[in-house]
């Protein structure tokens, strides 16, 4: 069964993870992509690999499904032409390069748009397209940084100094491929598309709404993790009825506090919050994750285990729901992936190519979207142009 968005063709100008990402996800919802890369290759191909590796990196392989790979050298006018044809017949152009370089090749919304006005055109920078900034380049590690997510997460660790995971590049990616979506959306009643900008300095604030509420209000949004036997449980205190107060008090081993009048009622149990979430975290505390996790998960909602990601991969719930599937890569061999997670129930999402060797589908698309003959192709390969 096709994808929702099996009719729509993307031109994909992206490298590293922010822009990829995007088109990742557009790939696993149907579209069609085509993946434009010089006659290097994408740089992220080799990155955190060994010297000399032969092998892509596993992040390249994640988000570079579905999707075809066809080698321009924008270099050469022969090559920005070739861009400039397959343009006329795509939906979507998704590009992340610094501001001005797809100027430079005459491929920006503004020179482009007169060939295909129903192009939407999605872009996202570090810092966007305007500002004091817009020129300055941008990776995950100095984008957290400077959109606050870095020192935010050292005063929740307490460990200011050391690296601290962000989502950079999937907030932003995630954020044009909503933009593309509204976009195309638009498109079937006013017959135009439209230019997209992204900052991913921005994206990142947009998923940081609790600390933002936190620093606004001065109140604390959730709470720290508490130690059990083997490890951390992120624990809260639930609403409960006072039929599930009987049965936590039985859990934690407290029947004599079933009828107690701190805790009988909901006002009561409200009023007396501090010592109820004493009484569980005690109990907790001589608990492994797994028996805290089963004594509580019946009553409501009162958290999850901490988990590592090796814990994640064994964990029985992502393994009855397929969470990861197992790819057999042509080059790389036997590779986890992480399924696609947005769910359709009619137009399903899905993983069926895997992420393309340099060039692999140049002659397909070129020679199938543009109608370029055998000897056109034999001849842009020996000049460089083509791969």
């Amino acid at each position: 069964m096709p994808g929702a968005l099996h009719d729509v063709r993307v031109l994909d100008f992206t490298h590293a993870l922010n822009g990829p990402f995007c088109t990742m996800l557009l790939g696993h919802l149907g579209a069609e992509i085509i993946k434009i890369e010089p006659p290097s290759g994408d740089n992220f191909r080799r990155i955190w690999m060994p010297p000399g590796s032969k092998i892509d990196g596993y992040e390249f392989l994640w988000i570079n499904v579905n999707k075809k790979s066809v080698v321009l050298n924008l270099k050469s006018n022969t090559g920005i032409d070739l861009a400039r044809r397959l343009i006329v017949h795509c939906d979507v152009l998704v590009e992340n390069f610094h501001r001005g370089t797809m100027e430079r090749f005459g491929l920006d919304y503004e020179s482009i748009k007169s060939i295909n006005p129903r192009l939407i055109y999605a872009c996202s920078r570090g810092y966007g397209e305007w500002g004091p900034y817009a020129d300055y380049g941008n990776t995950a590690a100095t984008n957290n940084s400077i959109a606050g997510w870095t020192h935010t997460a050292w005063q929740e660790s307490g460990s200011e100094g050391k690296r601290a995971l962000g989502i950079g590049d999937e907030a932003a990616g995630i954020s044009m491929a909503l933009g593309i979506l509204a976009a195309l959306h638009a498109r079937q009643s006013t017959g135009e598309g439209q230019k997209i900008e992204v900052s991913m300095q921005e994206a990142v604030l947009g998923f940081m709404i609790s600390s933002l509420h936190e620093y606004f209000t001065g109140n604390k949004v959730g709470g720290q993790p508490t130690q059990v036997a083997d490890g951390y449980f992120t624990l809260r205190l639930a609403e409960i009825s006072d039929a599930e107060w009987i049965r936590l008090a039985q859990v934690i081993g407290r029947e004599d506090l079933a009828h107690d009048a701190r805790f009988a009622t909901a006002p009561a149990r409200k009023s007396h919050r501090d010592e109820l979430e004493e009484l569980v975290i005690a109990w907790a505390r001589q608990k492994t994750r797994w028996e805290v996790w089963e004594g509580l998960r019946d009553l409501g909602y009162f958290g999850a285990p901490v988990l590592s990601i090796g814990e994640v991969l064994e964990d029985p719930h992502i393994k009855a729901r397929r969470a990861f599937v197992e790819r057999a890569h042509p080059s790389a061999g036997p590779t986890r992936l992480l399924a696609p997670w947005i769910h359709l129930s009619k137009t399903p999402t899905a993983i069926h190519d895997d992420a393309p060797a340099l060039g692999q589908h140049s002659d397909e698309v070129l020679g199938g979207v543009l109608g370029l003959a055998a000897a056109e192709l034999s001849d842009l390969r020996a000049r460089g142009i083509v791969k």
